[in-house]
């Protein structure tokens, strides 16, 4: 009985430890915020500083994971796309590809240059066009869309998820334990592997798509890759794309019928392509250690791969960047 009270007494000062471990350890309620828009359906919310799983996750007055933009900012590429420059949660500021080539270009031609970073998680071409037309596109002399098979047909569903999906929260848990439990545990093991399961057991009509999911199901090639390119032309400043593939198509050496889709909408338009599968074959290896987690997540990378998308960004980017500066003659040149 007397060590029945002990553990009694013990257990509020565990907990209690655990929170704090769970806080200032790992940022549990101080995720990176969310807010909707009718236009584009959801982005970061703007002007954040979160520190979340040991990462800085920082967003700027526009919602873009950059640095402030400023009146003075002359030079700039758009870095545009979605979770894959993105990095979301696990991937640190410094880490990012953007922030990288920003570095690299501003040492290199000894002034600022900017690489913005428009994205949000689970975006489409659709969803960065109509970002870009409602907030403008920032003086951009160059715009680059990283892109993968899966946005061929992401097209805008206007689906509410920001405060209901655990991964688009609009505000802080209060208990760091209750988090860890329901966005994690819950969410990740007890309703995908139990929960589900029963319900499809007892009652298989019943059931609808889970609220972690994100279903975007377009029934036409996603308009936004046209709309981008024909706004660059538009605006007489190069576009091209970034092809990332997925670790499956890495694995079979070729891209499944959307990447193929995407590749011919290139040629068709004379869109410029770093093509990720032939310098995968050409000697620059798409290891599975440049990936998150290779057994669960075959898109996103880790710090290793965001330096190697900037390693095979900046050669191209600068050619058009050296063009540039030719071409505006500036005095403060390399």
């Amino acid at each position: 009985m007397k060590l029945f009270n002990k553990k009694i007494y013990i257990l509020p000062f565990f907990l209690a430890g655990i929170e704090l471990l769970l806080r200032f350890a790992f940022g549990f309620c101080n995720a990176p915020l969310y807010i909707e828009d009718p236009d584009f359906e959801y982005v970061f919310a703007p002007d954040q500083y979160r520190f979340r799983f040991r990462n800085v996750v920082r967003t700027n007055a526009f919602s873009m994971r950059s640095d402030p933009v400023n009146p003075t900012d002359t030079t700039v590429v758009l870095l545009v796309g979605d979770s894959v420059i993105n990095g979301g949660n696990p991937t640190d500021h410094d880490d990012l590809a953007s922030t990288i080539l920003e570095k690299q270009f501003t040492e290199h031609y000894h002034q600022p240059v900017r690489v913005l970073n428009v994205s949000a998680g689970s975006w489409g071409p659709d969803n960065v066009f109509a970002f870009l037309k409602k907030k403008g596109f920032f003086g951009a002399d160059v715009m680059c869309l990283v892109t993968g098979s899966h946005d061929a047909y992401d097209n805008m569903s206007h689906h509410k998820l920001v405060g209901i999906n655990p991964n688009y929260p609009d505000k802080q848990y209060s208990l760091a334990l209750y988090e860890f439990w329901h966005r994690y545990i819950y969410t990740l093991f007890v309703y995908h592997y139990v929960e589900v399961p029963l319900k499809e057991f007892f009652a298989p009509a019943a059931q609808h798509a889970p609220n972690d999911v994100i279903h975007k199901f377009g029934t036409v090639f996603n308009p936004g890759f046209q709309h981008l390119a024909d706004t660059a032309r538009a605006m007489h400043i190069p576009f091209l794309m970034y092809l990332h593939p997925e670790l499956p198509e890495i694995a079979q050496n070729r891209y499944d019928s959307q990447g193929e889709e995407i590749l011919a909408f290139a040629r068709k338009n004379k869109i410029p392509v770093i093509d990720e599968l032939k310098l995968h074959r050409s000697g620059y290896p798409l290891t599975p250690d440049l990936f998150r987690n290779p057994d669960f997540d075959s898109i996103h990378y880790n710090a290793k791969g965001q330096a190697y998308m900037a390693k095979h960004l900046y050669p191209i980017l600068k050619q058009y960047l050296d063009a540039y500066f030719a071409r505006h003659a500036r005095t403060h040149r390399p």
